[in-house]
């Protein structure tokens, strides 16, 4: 994704926030908690509180990035509520701010998948943390396939070893969302 120039300049400082605000759920529902008033109201007194970097902030390029940010948390909410045998390839799967160039993508297809899975670690506690899972070359053809294949990849990452630092080591109780985008 070519990001606006405003939205660009903004991005390292910014995108954690912006993701956090645009993506945020009310419990147990799918309704967004926040609006882009909302996240320009919390920049606007990060940037006065905070100063440094975060003085920097526009309220252009946040709308941009909240835009995007809000595009990738309703594909979510949209993977949640379609049934196993939904075609992938009727997905609008939007670009991640990071993606490649569209030549790029079209010569070499990747996706990733950013999930919320809840566990139970080493010592016996029940975790939620988000773990990505990548996809090369081809989607599975069905949402039920897409989320099998993403829990087989969760599975692995918890009873694998690991390939740098430390593991993470558990059982898997379940793989709350499923976030696709193009990268």
């Amino acid at each position: 994704m070519d990001l606006p120039a405003r939205a660009k300049a903004m991005y390292k400082t910014w995108w954690s926030f912006v993701s956090y605000a645009a993506s945020a759920v009310a419990e147990g529902t799918q309704t967004f908690l926040y609006t882009l008033t909302d996240a320009a109201a919390a920049a606007a007194d990060i940037a006065r509180s905070i100063g440094g970097v975060f003085a920097l902030w526009d309220p252009i390029g946040l709308s941009q990035l909240f835009s995007a940010a809000r595009r990738l948390a309703a594909i979510g909410q949209t993977i949640t509520n379609a049934s196993d045998e939904a075609l992938t390839s009727t997905l609008n799967i939007p670009e991640a701010p990071w993606s490649r160039p569209a030549d790029q993508q079209l010569a070499s297809p990747s996706w990733q998948v950013r999930t919320l899975a809840t566990y139970i670690n080493e010592i016996g506690e029940q975790v939620s943390e988000y773990f990505t899972v990548g996809i090369e070359q081809a989607l599975p053809p069905t949402v039920g396939e897409l989320r099998r294949q993403t829990t087989t990849a969760i599975e692995q990452m918890l009873t694998g070893q690991a390939e740098n630092g430390t593991p993470r080591r558990g059982q898997l109780v379940s793989v709350d969302q499923l976030n696709l985008m193009t990268v």
